[in-house]
């Protein structure tokens, strides 16, 4: 053990000197220049730190920079970067931690080689040769608090679902080692830890930093104003998602019929999305909205498995892509999944002639619905009902989430709590996976009373509520033929 210990000493003491300054080190070892809007965050020493940037500014490839200087700051210690999809810390955050050290090794091999190493640098972990360790791991307290970490680093964590049993996990976590927790993210709900990061004096403790896109234009930081100017003319009938990600504000979503507090309950962490390519075995529902010049065709598939619905599949099409290619992609869903129980489509329209076509195509089960004010009304009335109705895992209590005061009441009415000492947060009939264009686009659809007394559903100009309707037709499909009632045909 005394050698063991000996040889991490000996290893930490680098040729070169460690910057203290975490700016000085992204210059010095890793060979970049932070733009100065991201300054007051890599310099920020405190234990607890909040961030809130927009869209494309940089805040996870900053923040793993960060977590470098920590690693070789603290020797011998462990980091931990979580994510609501684990495929995201693989696909982003250790992208960014590849690319620093790419950037190193580039510049100078020998030391690169004397601190690091190639053969340390995996797909989910890091280590370096003072025996501090960066790993990549799910959101799930269980997961998280077997860890005695130094950092956690949370990665979107407005869109985390079990936030309140991750932030009890995290804390238990770093309260041996005087640790560092850093989340960061884009606005989504207000009911959530990250928003009380900001708001809340009992989290007081967190030093918070705001950079919107104004903070980071171009050549103050990387957004060229072209581009942005053109996100935000198609987006100029969204103002919500417009504030959310690139003014960094939180919004009311009053008028939108699937509000985000519920669409993040429905969030299921272990949810992947199945491929089309391979085969699965289940009770399977498709939906398909058909589009072309201005909508995307869109197939959504869920999977009935006692009372819950698992949104297993949601494929866009390009714009103008041929109505055959889309047949063709519906035929080999039905070929390698077994089974396919319905495919609803949306016969609104040229839909008509579609339908017809796939049964002549061989396509089976194909049941074709038009989109009246009324069919439209149930479509979305049955989604939403399916993910309000919710039950405890617990003591099995189910029936509606309700809402009080503009919230949503989430957690058991029972008392139960979690292993962390929460309430016990209830689990919705419908699970989607963290996808954000899905996120999105489920929380698109506004709507208006009609003087018909009918509800009448729209969405702001320059965005798409394709992956709405598509998920809206496979649940109601389900839970049509589940309740024994005939689909309204057209």
């Amino acid at each position: 053990m005394q050698r063991r210990e000996e040889k991490t000493r000996s290893v930490t003491r680098s040729p070169r000197t460690l910057p203290s300054d975490t700016v000085e080190f992204c210059r010095k070892w890793l060979h970049y220049e932070p733009f100065e809007y991201v300054w007051p965050f890599l310099r920020d020493d405190g234990h607890f730190i909040a961030n809130l940037m927009a869209r494309q500014t940089g805040k996870t490839f900053n923040g793993m920079a960060k977590l470098l200087h920590y690693a070789f700051r603290y020797p011998g210690s462990v980091i931990l970067v979580t994510a609501p999809k684990l495929d995201q810390v693989k696909n982003i955050a250790f992208n960014a931690l590849h690319q620093h050290l790419r950037r190193m090794e580039s510049n100078d091999k020998k030391f690169f080689d004397y601190v690091i190493g190639n053969r340390n640098i995996l797909r989910t972990v890091i280590r370096l040769r003072n025996g501090s360790q960066i790993l990549a791991e799910s959101p799930i307290p269980e997961t998280i608090r077997g860890h005695t970490a130094k950092v956690v680093y949370l990665m979107e964590c407005n869109f985390i679902r079990d936030d309140e049993d991750l932030y009890s996990a995290v804390l238990f976590t770093l309260n041996t080692t005087n640790g560092y927790l850093i989340a960061e993210s884009t606005p989504w709900n207000t009911d959530s830890v990250f928003h009380k990061m900001f708001h809340d004096q009992a989290y007081s403790k967190f030093n918070t930093h705001i950079v919107d896109y104004t903070k980071a234009i171009s050549p103050n930081g990387p957004l060229n104003p072209e581009f942005v100017d053109m996100i935000r003319q198609q987006l100029a009938g969204d103002l919500v998602r417009w504030k959310r990600e690139m003014l960094c504000e939180w919004t009311e979503d009053t008028d939108r019929w699937l509000p985000a507090s519920l669409i993040a309950l429905c969030q299921d962490t272990a949810l992947r999305y199945y491929s089309a390519e391979k085969q699965h075995r289940g009770r399977f529902y498709a939906g398909v909205d058909f589009g072309k010049k201005q909508d995307h065709s869109v197939v959504a598939v869920v999977e009935g498995k006692r009372d819950h619905l698992h949104l297993r599949h949601c494929h866009q099409f390009k714009l103008d892509t041929p109505y055959g290619v889309v047949i063709g992609y519906i035929k080999r869903l039905q070929d390698n999944w077994n089974r396919l129980v319905s495919i609803t489509c949306d016969q609104t329209g040229v839909g008509d002639y579609i339908v017809e076509d796939m049964k002549r195509s061989g396509v089976r089960n194909v049941e074709g619905v038009t989109f009246t004010e009324t069919n439209k009304e149930t479509m979305a009335t049955a989604l939403k009902e399916t993910m309000r109705t919710a039950e405890c895992p617990q003591c099995n209590w189910r029936g509606y989430i309700e809402t009080m005061k503009g919230e949503w009441t989430t957690t058991c009415p029972q008392g139960c709590t979690s292993s962390e000492g929460n309430p016990q947060t209830l689990t919705p009939l419908l699970h989607i996976p963290y996808d954000p264009e899905l996120l999105n686009e489920l929380n698109t659809p506004t709507y208006q009373l009609a003087k018909t007394g009918k509800i009448q559903y729209s969405h702001p100009q320059g965005t798409h509520d394709d992956r709405f309707w598509a998920t809206a037709l496979a649940v109601y499909s389900i839970t049509e033929k589940r309740a024994n009632k005939p689909i309204a045909m057209g």
